[in-house]
């Protein structure tokens, strides 16, 4: 009975927190603030149970940093602001574990720069789910890029896209009380964010090249973005590596491709109330559907079936790696950035400018329909990691971004037939059939 009262509570929840949602800017300020209280209330009463009862892995609680610091690595927090007035959170692990870390820095300088860059509503965490050791041959790897990377003597910076957890900050807009800030999608991220994040590092490095960026999802056709927007991108970077690359969606296999015909309806409700933000990590939506998930065992099978609708079924998501993920995912990000990825399902195999509707696309691209992006103008060197079990970059989307891509050196197939898009992050066998042919890459191209 508890389990079954466990679901009313969230469907419940989920139909009044869309029917009214707290981050509306048009609705009246005395129902927006009365809203506002009374869901802070409840939040308020529900956060004792839920310190009481989820499941008590410390890293659930803390913050990127805290967890690197925590795992026994050094860790930087570093601030960029883009051309257009974001404050984007960057995460450098300047060294390994093992290495001494002095305090004036001098070291940072022989090593090479890597840029990771997460996923669609993610935030960096992405990078820090997996836990567990692996044996690998007579070197034992820690299942996580980021601190595989340190360890072999990169310097790891981790990006963080605007509007997540770690960049909700404008040089003059307030994300909580300006709908303007909300205002962007896959275009901006990739013109302004990657663009800014990788002449910071750069420049505090005083290096002229990365020695990798590494994207994983969204990451990577936001990169291609910058790229196409920027080309002297391409001459920024040494090669850039694509776990589970989401570049065309024409043949997207999660619940997604289910929401997409109605994205007008979606684009309409967003702009008659006024919403910006969507998929808040401390929301009233996420907050329930984690005292859900993680107070029952019918609650965590439901947090996993869920999470199989978004990433792919696995067969192997240990109880560490799933209450960590569903603690920091998602991490926010606005509706813009979800209407893009259903807009370029319906647009059929391509990457496409956002679509503001005929009149708006007029003003912006002199058509009323959105121009395509030219992928054949990406001139860097590009290696593609993917699985034919991942729902966001299918085979038949991989497959179409091949035949764009001038400068493809080469592509990593999973072998395993039941890999996902969410085992690049969380499998104990990413190490092995990941991690550790892309670092014996970059560590034969910077012998």
């Amino acid at each position: 009975m508890k389990d079954v009262r466990l679901v009313q509570i969230l469907i419940i929840s989920i139909a009044v927190y869309y029917l009214c949602p707290s981050d509306t800017l048009r609705l009246p300020t005395n129902l927006v603030n009365f809203y506002t209280n009374l869901m802070e209330g409840f939040l308020h009463s529900i956060r004792s149970r839920m310190d009481r009862n989820v499941f008590q892995d410390p890293e659930s609680f803390m913050t990127t940093p805290e967890i690197i610091s925590h795992r026994g690595y050094p860790v930087e927090i570093h601030h960029v602001v883009t051309d257009d007035g974001y404050i984007l959170a960057l995460h450098r692990i300047p060294s390994g574990r093992r290495e001494s870390y002095p305090q004036n820095g001098t070291s940072h300088l022989k090593r090479r720069p890597v840029f990771l860059q997460h996923g669609m509503m993610g935030s960096d965490h992405f990078w820090l789910v997996s836990s567990t050791n692996n044996s690998l041959g007579k070197f034992k790897f820690k299942r996580y890029t980021s601190f595989i990377l340190a360890d072999l003597g990169f310097d790891v910076w981790l990006g963080n896209s605007r509007g997540n957890t770690y960049s909700r900050k404008h040089v003059s807009l307030d994300c909580d009380k300006d709908r303007e800030f909300w205002n962007f999608s896959w275009d901006e991220m990739g013109q302004f964010d990657i663009t800014s994040s990788i002449d910071y590092v750069l420049n505090v490095t005083r290096e002229e090249t990365l020695a990798a960026y590494i994207g994983y999802s969204l990451g990577c056709s936001l990169f291609f973005i910058s790229a196409i927007e920027r080309p002297e991108m391409n001459d920024k970077v040494d090669v850039m590596i694509g776990f589970g690359p989401t570049v065309s969606a024409a043949h997207l296999k999660n619940y997604f491709r289910l929401m997409a015909p109605f994205v007008k309806l979606y684009q309409l409700y967003q702009r008659m109330f006024g919403i910006g933000e969507v998929h808040t990590n401390d929301g009233v939506l996420h907050s329930i559907t984690r005292l859900i998930c993680e107070t029952s065992e019918f609650g965590a099978e439901f947090g996993r079936y869920w999470l199989s609708h978004v990433f792919g079924k696995s067969d192997i998501l240990n109880n560490d790696e799933y209450y960590r993920l569903i603690a920091h995912y998602p991490a926010g990000g606005s509706a813009y950035t979800m209407e893009h990825l259903l807009q370029n399902y319906n647009t059929g195999e391509s990457l496409s400018y956002f679509d503001y509707g005929a009149e708006e696309n007029q003003k912006r691209y002199d058509a009323t329909l959105p121009p395509e992006y030219n992928l054949t103008s990406v001139t860097v060197p590009v290696i593609l990691v993917h699985a034919d079990n991942d729902p966001f970059a299918p085979p038949e989307d991989v497959s179409w971004l091949k035949t764009k891509l001038r400068n493809l050196k080469g592509s990593i197939r999973m072998g395993n037939p039941t890999f996902c898009h969410g085992d690049f992050i969380w499998s104990p066998h990413a190490a092995e059939l990941v991690y550790l042919p892309v670092t014996r890459f970059l560590l034969s191209a910077h012998d």
